[in-house]
């Protein structure tokens, strides 16, 4: 196994992204603009809402988005999830390697399919989604995760990653196996995540101080509160808090600032904290400070929220990066 700059843990989950109306959304058990996890019946009684449209179908998971934008800017990156031995398994498998990923766990789930993900995406750009996480969300533990510890600048997770009991037990037994010189960086996900499984984020963050935090205003407040900017740091020695159209608020080694967004007609908001965190992280392996490293995130985000699809393509992703070293 090659050294790795960034190992990511996360669910391994396809993608069919669907644009309707808000209406529709409303008529069904989601929460609006937010994750739900859901069984997979209840995917099909949402699609036979949905009717004939045809998804777009995207190999996703939080964690796996940003470990596509950090993989095709240059970073070496190695992924730890589950698949199930069918085609949405092989798809996905054959999609991470496509894009430079090292896939760490081979081990495939006979009994349990590969989990789905139904994004509805709205006029107003708002995600809704309903997962069925399948085998994503019975992680199984490898010694492999082990040797890729150790040869890992930064290990990466999603808050999603915490809410299935097996993976949440697997994940506390890689954070605690990892060494004191791996960095740790978390991505909140979703404020409804923090809010439920709260105790989890804390008592993850207290076995390993978070070096880089990501995420935006709504989870911030769940997870410390409306005082947030000054909370916190309890929690990590860096973090940024996004805020939409606004301002992003950085944090970095005891120092604030501001990065302004740019304005831009956003589409689709489905992958935007993905490819910030994947961004980020690919300019801090490569030299940058955190400021500056969220202002290439910043950057990215903007750019993908024009788009009707949470990634890039590959070239997508080379000209973005050389169109930003030219500002």
């Amino acid at each position: 196994m090659d050294n790795l700059d960034i190992l990511g843990v996360g669910n391994a989950l396809v993608d069919e992204t669907f644009y309707i109306e808000e209406d529709l959304v409303r008529k069904t058990n989601l929460n609006f603009n937010q994750f739900k996890q859901i069984s997979y019946s209840e995917q099909k009684k949402i699609k036979s809402l949905i009717g004939n449209q045809a998804p777009e179908i995207v190999c996703g998971g939080s964690t796996t988005n940003s470990l596509v934008a950090a993989s095709n800017f240059g970073s070496k990156c190695g992924h730890i999830c589950q698949l199930g031995r069918d085609s949405l398994g092989n798809l996905y498998e054959d999609n991470l390697k496509e894009n430079n990923i090292e896939v760490i766990n081979s081990l495939r789930l006979d009994e349990i399919n590969t989990g789905r993900c139904l994004v509805l995406i709205s006029p107003n750009s708002e995600r809704t989604m309903g997962t069925y996480l399948g085998a994503s969300e019975n992680l199984q533990f490898n010694k492999d995760f082990l040797v890729a510890l150790e040869k890992s600048q930064i290990l990466f997770s999603e808050g999603y990653q915490f809410t299935s009991n097996q993976n949440y037990d697997v994940f506390l037994q890689i954070i605690k196996m990892a060494n004191h010189e791996i960095d740790f960086a978390l991505s909140l996900s979703d404020p409804n995540v923090v809010n439920i499984f709260k105790d989890r984020f804390l008592e993850v963050l207290k076995i390993k101080h978070a070096r880089y935090l990501f995420c935006n205003k709504d989870e911030a407040i769940a997870l410390a509160g409306e005082n947030f900017k000054n909370e916190l740091p309890k929690y990590a020695q860096n973090f940024v808090v996004t805020d939409g159209a606004n301002e992003s608020f950085i944090f970095e080694n005891g120092h604030s600032s501001n990065i302004k967004a740019f304005k831009v007609n956003a589409v689709d908001s489905n992958g935007a904290g993905d490819i910030f965190a994947g961004s980020c992280l690919h300019a801090i392996v490569s030299g940058e400070d955190f400021h500056e490293s969220c202002k290439f995130g910043n950057y990215a985000s903007s750019k993908i929220v024009q788009e009707r699809s949470p990634r890039l393509s590959q070239e997508g992703y080379v000209k973005l990066k050389e169109s930003y070293l030219e500002l």
